[in-house]
């Protein structure tokens, strides 16, 4: 997998496939990453609409995608690692344990982009790495008890 820091663009070398902001449904479902990592969809009912994917390996880590649409195009990218001592429920999370996922997800994303993010710590732990096209995030929050990476991408300007 790369993500191209000039556009945004995500490329799933082993599919074949690129994501971009603007993709259409359509399109996305005749890919072999839709056909072979579809695993379900959640309708939001405010015209967003999330796909879900299964695992996949990328440069050692177990990944995961899931995929915003607004209407039929693609808005917004969320991602994040997975490894085995994870917690797995409930009974096994801790906040240490969160906060590893969201260290391994920020080493997982300076390797992917070999650059250095801006890092807070305020409200909550976040690393962002920002370019013209939008941004690339990590954060772990704790009101959700959960970490989580994504590409944010600018909204278009009216000319």
């Amino acid at each position: 997998m790369l993500i191209n820091s000039k556009d945004g663009t995500l490329q799933l070398e082993a599919f074949a496939t690129q994501l971009y902001k603007g993709m259409l449904l359509d399109q996305l479902q005749q890919t072999e990453f839709y056909k072979k990592k579809y695993h379900h969809m959640w309708d939001v009912k405010t015209g967003y609409v999330w796909y879900y994917f299964d695992k996949m390996e990328v440069r050692g880590y177990q990944f995961c995608l899931n995929l915003c649409f607004l209407e039929d195009q693609l808005h917004s990218i969320h991602m994040n690692t997975w490894e085995s001592t994870d917690a797995k429920d409930w009974n096994e999370w801790t906040e240490q344990k969160e906060m590893q996922v969201f260290r391994q997800n920020n080493t997982f994303l300076e390797m992917i982009l070999e650059v250095s993010p801006t890092k807070k710590k305020t409200p909550y732990p976040s690393c962002t790495f920002q370019f013209p096209w939008g941004d690339i995030w990590s954060v772990y929050d704790p009101r959700s008890a959960s970490s989580l990476m994504g590409i944010s991408y600018n909204e278009e300007e009216n000319n």
